[in-house]
């Protein structure tokens, strides 16, 4: 199943993936699901609790650019998990992500050493068992070296 979604994206970091993407010859699609999946792999440094979501600092409107992405279930799914946990918009994260990781990203691109698989998010399992009249939550980001037993 695809969904559409929207992120706000300033116009710096809209003309960073523009001008990267026709560098590698890849879509501005392409290269966020690769940025976004490098701020996974960066979770243990981005995992906030008890606090709110954070928002991008405001600018004049004509600075902004609503971006339409056609994301997988998957996808979608793990940019909201990432939004909770992380405690920023989806548009920060990828703010966040186009200044921390482009430059990689483009680097092994064009080294080839990217994974170009489009279902990058194969391992994300979420489960909800009940346990003692109490809905828990188990979300797996990857596959554990010790695999639970998930179901009765």
């Amino acid at each position: 199943m695809l969904i559409e979604t929207t992120l706000y994206v300033h116009k710096n970091i809209l003309d960073m993936l523009n001008r990267r993407a026709e560098m590698t010859g890849r879509t501005i699609t392409f290269i966020i699901r690769q940025l976004m999946q490098r701020v996974m792999d960066d979770n243990q440094n981005m995992i906030k609790a008890h606090s709110r979501i954070r928002y991008q600092d405001r600018d004049i409107e004509e600075n902004w650019h609503r971006l339409h992405l056609v994301l997988n279930e998957f996808e979608y799914e793990y940019f909201l998990d990432m939004r909770k946990f992380y405690k920023m918009s989806v548009s920060l994260i990828l703010a966040y992500a186009v200044r921390r990781y482009l430059d990689e990203i483009v680097n092994s691109l064009l080294e080839g050493n990217v994974n170009t698989d489009n279902y990058i998010y194969k391992n994300y399992i979420f489960i909800m068992e009940e346990v003692n009249g109490i809905v828990c939550w188990k979300i797996y980001w990857g596959i554990p070296l010790k695999l639970p037993r998930l179901w009765n």
